[in-house]
């Protein structure tokens, strides 16, 4: 089908569904762009422009190629996170005279890591507590967010008797 579209035709389409802010969705602001229209009814004519046929059928096969794009590259992102996560958090690096280095950066980089697949698949708490752990003296300590899963309701029969 796109065969049949201009370039800028394709280029329209393509800055509609792949474009970033503020292009993305934004039919009049890509029409300027790519028609170079700086005319006070581009929105109009955009709107003209974005309901022909050949045109709506473009950015439909745009759109499913992208949600494609998009479910492999997540499925791609977890599986290097998830490497990493295991690797930073429990790996162990030597310097070249044999000297073990601090975990402090590895662990940084594990929970970034746990960070981005977190908000790739977010957890819903169930129950959050906060940990204070204090040094023996009193002063300061580091507090953690604990996430504890809610036990499901079982259901119980009564029975009489």
């Amino acid at each position: 089908m796109n065969n049949i579209l201009s370039e800028n035709e394709k280029l329209f389409c393509e800055l509609f569904v792949n474009g970033t802010a503020p292009y993305a969705g934004n039919a009049a602001k890509c029409f300027a762009e790519v028609f170079k229209d700086k005319s006070i009814n581009v929105g109009h004519k955009a709107k003209t422009f974005i309901n022909q046929p050949k045109i709506q059928s473009y950015i439909d096969e745009l759109s499913e190629a992208s949600v494609a794009n998009a479910a492999s590259m997540k499925r791609y992102l977890t599986e290097n996170l998830s490497r990493i996560l295991d690797e930073t958090s429990t790996a162990t690096y030597y310097d070249r005279r044999g000297t073990a280095l601090s975990p402090a950066p590895l662990r940084s980089v594990a929970v970034s890591a746990a960070k981005a697949l977190m908000e790739m698949y977010p957890v819903r708490e169930a129950q959050v507590s906060k940990v204070n752990i204090e040094n023996g003296n009193g002063e300061g300590g580091i507090v953690f967010n604990v996430i504890v899963p809610g036990a499901k309701p079982t259901e119980t029969s009564t029975t009489a008797e």
